[in-house]
């Protein structure tokens, strides 16, 4: 009899710089947002990449820029065609890499620098153990900044304005059992200036605070 191997992955989907943070480029130029943008994605594929529970970790892009700093760290690549919300991209992603043989799919977004490898194992090791999904709300608990998805189809991913009460919702209609585990590193998104500021005067420290600090904010 033949048991078939649990395998976890990771995924950080990512859109392209030139389309990146927005809201951030109402205060800073386009090209410090784009420079804090590029460390951040280094920050959080450094730490992706020293995952020892994961079996394999992935970026989700169209962009060539961002695909050279995924190979630089040992990451996969899955290469995007057409890019219509993150939604959708993870979801198809998700389905894509169960039937390559994941179990559970960890979303993680490309803007949290203060992730560590740690944080990462703490939620894998989580879902794994309770055999269910996983969601790390935003600091304000509105935001859904990590999805560990076991099995990767479990819902449909609703990304975007209240995406935590919006998986909640879905995991209670659908009678599927979940956990909620909050991490202050995971919970600090950037997607303003005063979110920057934030990550400059935090305690624990990664490339892109200090990069913040060629910034006057």
């Amino acid at each position: 009899m033949t048991i078939e191997k649990k395998m976890n992955f990771i995924l950080v989907p990512f859109k392209t710089f030139k389309n990146a943070k927005t809201r951030l480029r109402k205060d800073l130029s386009d090209f410090d947002t784009e420079h804090i943008v590029k460390i951040m994605l280094e920050d959080v594929l450094e730490q992706v990449s020293k995952s020892k529970i994961a079996e394999k970790k992935f970026i989700l892009t169209a962009d060539e820029e961002a695909i050279k700093i995924a190979k630089m760290l040992n990451i996969e690549i899955l290469k995007e065609e057409k890019q219509i919300s993150e939604s959708s991209s993870v979801d198809k992603a998700s389905n894509f890499l169960k039937k390559e043989g994941a179990s559970g799919v960890l979303r993680l977004p490309g803007d949290i620098p203060l992730v560590t490898t740690s944080d990462i194992e703490s939620i894998l090791e989580l879902g794994i153990k309770k055999k269910c999904s996983v969601l790390v709300p935003s600091s304000a608990k509105t935001g859904t900044n990590a999805f560990y998805k076991s099995p990767p189809d479990v819902i449909k991913s609703s990304f975007g304005s209240n995406s935590f009460n919006k998986h909640i919702e879905s995991f209670k209609e659908q009678r599927i059992k979940y956990e909620i585990l909050e991490i202050d590193n995971i919970g600090l998104d950037i997607d303003s200036l005063e979110d920057l500021k934030k990550l400059k005067s935090s305690k624990n420290k990664c490339k892109t605070t200090d990069c913040t600090k060629a910034l006057s904010l």
